[in-house]
């Protein structure tokens, strides 16, 4: 008898295209003659779909989810997330799912899978929540446990960890979300001078894959501002850009 492994990616973070890249190598991958592969696709509103396995081959999630038909008409050629199609009841979201494979709650997991197979990546899928999840349901998972995951995915409070056990660290400051957005820029830059120099890495505490990086090589106020926003993921816009 096979050993069912549920292989869960996708899911709704910034690296959400990773994930599923990812899931489909291990699918691709696994020894089938020991294995039962189940790919298991999390989507942009957090439900689990027992996926139809001709999805798992397209190049993006977007090629197949949300299916075309539920695509607003708009001008221009482009592809959208689920989550852009507008605001959906869970009877529409449903009827998404329907169309690329089957909803299973939770609860029912024991019944397709013995083992999963974590393909998730950033928040949700390395932060300890989807690991908390497999653990109050016994069932077993690859990769670290809850407290781990939530410390790795914090690079602030790993960097502090770090330091407090004695491992050698870069100098290092995090830069708080609100305090940027109520103006303190400017503040801000000066202590990245001061306390760090050039050159110097900016990138978000909770994401991986690179997104959000920049490294600035030399002194240069607007760039800092710039890059700060990348990783913040906000953008500022003036009065005339707003009308």
């Amino acid at each position: 008898m096979k050993i069912k492994i549920g292989i869960i990616f996708g899911g709704f973070s910034k690296e959400r295209e990773i994930s599923f890249a990812g899931g489909r190598t291990v699918y691709d991958n696994l020894n089938k003659s020991l294995f039962e592969a189940v790919p298991v696709f999390v989507d942009s509103f957090g439900n689990f779909v027992l996926l139809n396995w001709e999805f798992v081959y397209k190049g993006s999630i977007r090629d197949f989810y949300p299916p075309a038909e539920f695509i607003p008409d708009k001008e221009g050629d482009f592809q959208v997330y689920a989550e852009q199609v507008g605001k959906l009841s869970s009877d529409q979201q449903l009827e998404l799912i329907n169309k690329i494979g089957v909803k299973v709650e939770p609860g029912d997991f024991k019944k397709y899978f013995d083992f999963a197979f974590l393909c998730l990546h950033g928040p949700f899928g390395e932060d300890g929540k989807i690991q908390g999840l497999l653990e109050y349901l016994s069932i077993p998972y690859s990769g670290s446990g809850i407290l781990p995951s939530a410390i790795g995915i914090d690079k602030s409070v790993q960097k502090r960890l770090m330091v407090n056990a004695g491992f050698n660290s870069p100098k290092f400051f995090t830069i708080d979300r609100d305090s940027w957005i109520k103006g303190h820029c400017k503040e801000t830059y000066e202590k990245a001078k001061k306390e760090i120099g050039f050159p110097l890495v900016i990138k978000p505490a909770n994401q991986g894959s690179s997104i959000g990086v920049s490294i600035l090589h030399k002194e240069n106020n607007f760039q800092f501002m710039q890059s700060v926003e990348k990783a913040l993921f906000t953008q500022w816009l003036d009065a005339s850009e707003w009308k």
